[in-house]
């Protein structure tokens, strides 16, 4: 259908497009200030933001030797060590170098810097060729809660470790006393080679009861991991002569699920076993109403982890409890202090390993350690 026009609204029509024409220079500058408006708006609430967040922040360019940027918060941690303003001061405390050169290789994850009165832990990013982002929290207050809850922890351990201690040290003593005694009386007709043979067995009661003298050391929690190739087989038999007693004293049934070849992996035999006595004394209280308590530790792997698990039939853990399992202090224990697993995934994950832990409330708790192969593994695995 069409429809004529008169000459006059032609007219009009033509002069409104004339103008919509002639008015789009100025919305566009309209648009273009606002946009600019919005950026300067929002770059000044970043700014804002980067100044009162409770983390330092700083922007280093390391080509020019020049603090691009830091906020309120760096300035506070860095004062009283150096100038906040001095690129090369920063560097030497916070970056290795290499070739006389600040560096960022080998600095991937947290690092942590020992101040005069502070323990600052710090993250570093690379932004472009030169350029660094790099964040900064104070973590001395967590430190020193760390370290109570290291030492209530301990001290919850002891009595549970003295106490295969105290057993297991008097069976080699008591060998060793009957095999001088014996050797004593009779040195003079026995042959060279029964000597021997006496004076082995001595040797390897001596080497038993070293072992577990040696064990107390796993309540130095202060020390720096000593990351070793270690046999797990051996180390998990040896772990059970430790605490074998205190299961039989509690009826535990106790079941090994372990491999006939070595497996090598790397950890800290003591951070290990320390990590490991955390928690089979999780494992012995969720058992101590179960009619027949039953522990399993097994050895499993991957192509990339060797898994140590250990797994109870106790009352297990319901899912409002496991959101908050490795939270410091928290327990639901009457006599618990809340810090047993929390510890554990510290030892771990300073040695480079991980912990998964799997419960169901009534069917009791699976807990796996993946622990990175050594190079000494067995390729058939």
């Amino acid at each position: 259908m069409w429809i004529a026009l008169s000459n006059n609204e032609a007219n009009e029509m033509r002069s409104e497009k004339a103008m919509d024409r002639s008015s789009l220079p100025e919305i566009e500058n309209n648009l273009s200030r606002l946009q600019a408006d919005n950026n300067q708006k929002m770059d000044c609430v970043c700014r804002n933001v980067m100044e009162y967040l409770d983390v330092g922040i700083i922007v280093l360019d390391l080509l020019e030797n020049h603090v691009v940027y830091q906020n309120a918060g760096a300035v506070d941690l860095l004062k009283d060590e150096v100038d906040p303003r001095d690129c090369p001061a920063i560097c030497r405390l916070l970056l290795p170098e290499e070739n006389g050169l600040p560096t960022i290789d080998g600095l991937e994850g947290q690092q942590t810097a020992l101040f005069a009165k502070r323990v600052i832990g710090y993250s570093v990013y690379p932004i472009d060729e030169g350029t660094i982002f790099i964040m900064l929290r104070d973590n001395t207050e967590k430190v020193r809660l760390m370290s109570i809850a290291e030492a209530v922890n301990t001290m919850d351990n002891i009595g549970y470790a003295f106490s295969g201690i105290r057993h297991e040290i008097g069976n080699p003593i008591n060998s060793i006393k009957m095999t001088m005694s014996v050797l004593r009386r009779n040195l003079d007709r026995f042959s060279p080679e029964v000597v021997h043979e006496y004076i082995d067995r001595t040797i390897s009661e001596i080497g038993r009861v070293e072992y577990l003298l040696k064990s107390l050391k796993n309540f130095s929690m202060f020390e720096t991991p000593d990351i070793q190739s270690l046999d797990l087989l051996v180390f998990v038999n040896k772990f059970i002569q430790l605490v074998k007693s205190g299961f039989d004293k509690d009826a535990i049934c106790l079941h090994l699920d372990l491999p006939i070849e070595p497996v090598w992996v790397t950890a800290d035999a003591r951070a290990l076993q320390q990590a490991l006595l955390n928690l089979l004394a999780n494992a012995t209280a969720a058992m101590e109403d179960q009619p027949d308590p039953q522990l399993t530790i097994s050895v499993q792997w991957s192509p990339k982890f060797v898994i140590l698990q250990v797994r109870d039939n106790g009352c297990g853990i319901s899912a409002e409890d496991q959101q908050h399992l490795f939270k410091p202090f928290y327990t639901t224990k009457a006599s618990g202090t809340g810090l047993g697993l929390v510890i554990t995934r510290k030892l771990l994950v300073q040695m480079g390993c991980s912990i998964e832990l799997f419960s169901e409330e009534g069917s009791g708790t699976t807990v796996n350690i993946f622990l990175p192969w050594a190079k000494e593994k067995d390729n058939a695995h």
